[in-house]
């Protein structure tokens, strides 16, 4: 979702969004709320967290070329995440019917998507991992 590279995805996504502006502090969704569409950050950032203080899951600021919404706008579930403008912003948003449609118009963009599923998982991980070094073990004592 970070990887700010032109592509073919963005730029179709570009060409069907409905333009957006929001302020700063509008929420885009909150985590379980339904997987309607895909926002792609125009202009200003986006933050997207847990809508919790649960410290596992870090906080992840995103600039133009992100796309937001990505993984619940593919398997129609529930936003895993909350997105809050956290910059005055442009947005492009795709709903999911369009979005799927153009996913089967060419296939190409699959790829695409897949890819960027992909990177978000590995940050997921990642930032899992690095959670994980940063507690310190509990010793038993007796």
């Amino acid at each position: 979702m970070e990887d700010l590279q032109p592509s073919q995805l963005r730029t179709e996504v570009e060409h069907l969004a409905s333009v957006l502006h929001k302020q700063k502090g509008a929420i885009l969704f909150r985590r379980g709320d339904p997987g309607i569409g895909v926002f792609l950050i125009c202009k200003g950032k986006v933050s997207l967290q847990l809508d919790s203080n649960i410290p596992l899951y870090p906080s992840r600021t995103l600039g133009p070329g992100a796309i937001v919404g990505l993984p619940a706008t593919i398997c129609g579930e529930t936003y895993s995440l909350a997105a809050q403008v956290t910059e005055d912003a442009e947005l492009g948003f795709v709903s999911r019917d369009d979005f799927l449609a153009l996913m089967k118009k060419d296939t190409s963009l699959c790829l695409e998507a897949m890819d960027l599923l992909g990177k978000e998982i590995a940050s997921i991980r990642s930032a899992v991992a690095s959670h994980g070094k940063k507690r310190v073990p509990s010793a038993s004592r007796r």
